[in-house]
């Protein structure tokens, strides 16, 4: 297992909504990713694949999050609204955003649509592990051998 290697081609062309990042700005997305998801060969997420795609996701949702909203305008540098709408009235305009989920870690990812993505999908790396009671070396148990 190897660590994947940034390309910024594809990530523009995945998410062609932050071409305007700069190289050094996404470069810094994707090393700030590999804070929140392993990108070693001691990931939890063993395949690479789905490691770049994840990682991708969260490059998106970071990018979403600093430099723009997730309504389709990307890297505009105009920002959206936090959480979920809750409530939106039309006579004297009056909308409001609930942030929920703070009791189980989701609220930070849920605020873009690639951070919700991500957080679904890494759903079954959250779950509870069952250890026999015979010693295991968490390290190797996770490279199944």
């Amino acid at each position: 297992m190897a660590a994947v290697v940034f390309d910024i081609d594809k990530f523009r062309e995945i998410y062609p909504e932050f071409s305007n990042v700069s190289d050094s700005a996404a470069n810094f997305l994707f090393q700030a990713a590999t804070y929140y998801l392993d990108n070693s060969a001691y990931s939890v997420v063993t395949d690479e694949t789905k490691r770049e795609f994840l990682l991708y996701l969260l490059m998106a949702h970071l990018a979403a999050m600093q430099y723009g909203d997730n309504s389709g305008n990307g890297g505009n540098g105009t920002k959206g609204m936090v959480g979920r709408l809750a409530s939106a009235s039309e006579g004297t305009v009056s909308v409001s955003s609930a942030l929920d989920g703070a009791d189980t870690g989701s609220s930070w990812f849920t605020q873009t649509m690639y951070g919700y993505n991500f957080w679904t999908l890494t759903s079954v790396y959250r779950r509870g592990v069952y250890y026999t009671g015979e010693a295991v070396d968490p390290i190797r148990w996770r490279r199944g051998e």
